[in-house]
């Protein structure tokens, strides 16, 4: 073999083993670079907090003076209207005037829930706080009280019958919703406004457990709040709107009870005839000054 073709042979062999012989880098084999996502993150342990402390009955019904108002019907009065029907009908104006003078007197409106977080925990509330409350489940509560409330900022809790929902001049299920859907609370208020003083011991579901399945069955969430038909309780009442499940229930003017204040906590009905300064003058009076 002549020395030319001897040297281009062996070219030849050296070019094959680099393209088909050698070995080449695989995934495995590829240093992995080391990044700030390649390290394992440690997350700390949130720190437990303890649930809120409870207060005493005592301690509950110390703290029970935050004003609470209740509402009825709110309309013009009519001609055939009893003088009763009148002290607890409120026309559009006066119900207007009246939250006025709560603006501008300096009163904090809050919610049910936040109130009897205050009453039970002691949880702060704003300055010169009350509560607005509306009654028996009118239609007038979502075509008069809502507007009023809502061009004020006012949060409120209502309190409808459930045997007249979703009949004329009543407010509906979507009423509810949208009630709800706006920020305001939903208790309840029995069935068919029995006095809850001297039910009979059958009534007590269809009065007290069955209003807050309803109720919630239309919101999509629990109600544990109620107010009672008439203001009307009694000690033996107690027990039965504990075991249905109620959180906080609403009277009227009685003293609350020494042990049980969350289940007794008192409201007032200002008549049509208060003006700004009347009402205002209430509160002090029968809640104590505003803090």
């Amino acid at each position: 073999m002549r020395r030319r073709e001897f040297l281009a042979l062996g070219g030849a062999l050296v070019l094959t083993g680099c393209g088909a012989g050698a070995s080449r880098p695989t995934a495995t084999s590829a240093p992995v670079p080391t990044t700030a996502a390649s390290t394992p993150t440690v997350t700390p342990t949130p720190t437990p907090v303890a649930p809120p402390m409870a207060g005493t009955p005592a301690e509950i019904a110390a703290r029970s003076t935050v004003p609470v108002l209740c509402y009825h019907q709110l309309r013009e009065f009519e001609p055939d209207d009893s003088a009763y029907t009148r002290t607890i009908t409120t026309p559009p104006a006066v119900l207007t005037a009246q939250l006025r003078a709560l603006r501008d007197g300096g009163r904090t409106p809050v919610r049910a829930e936040e109130l009897v977080d205050h009453l039970e925990f002691g949880t702060p509330l704003p300055d010169r706080p009350v509560l607005l409350s509306f009654d028996d489940g009118s239609a007038t509560h979502v075509t008069v009280a809502l507007p009023a409330l809502q061009a004020m900022g006012f949060p409120a809790v209502f309190f409808p019958m459930t045997v007249v929902l979703d009949k004329p001049n009543w407010l509906s299920s979507d009423d509810l919703r949208r009630l709800d859907a706006a920020g305001m609370t939903i208790g309840a208020h029995t069935w068919d406004h029995q006095r809850l003083d001297r039910l009979p011991d059958d009534q007590w579901p269809t009065q007290l457990d069955e209003p807050a399945a309803t109720l919630a069955g239309i919101l999509g969430h629990p109600v544990d709040l109620m107010a009672y038909p008439y203001g009307a309780w009694a000690p033996e009442t107690l027990p039965h709107v504990a075991s249905a499940g109620y959180r906080a229930a609403f009277q009227l003017a009685d003293p609350v009870d020494p042990a049980r204040p969350l289940l007794t906590i008192r409201r007032v009905m200002p008549p049509p005839t208060w003006d700004g300064p009347t009402l205002l003058a209430h509160l002090d009076s029968d809640f104590g000054p505003a803090a």
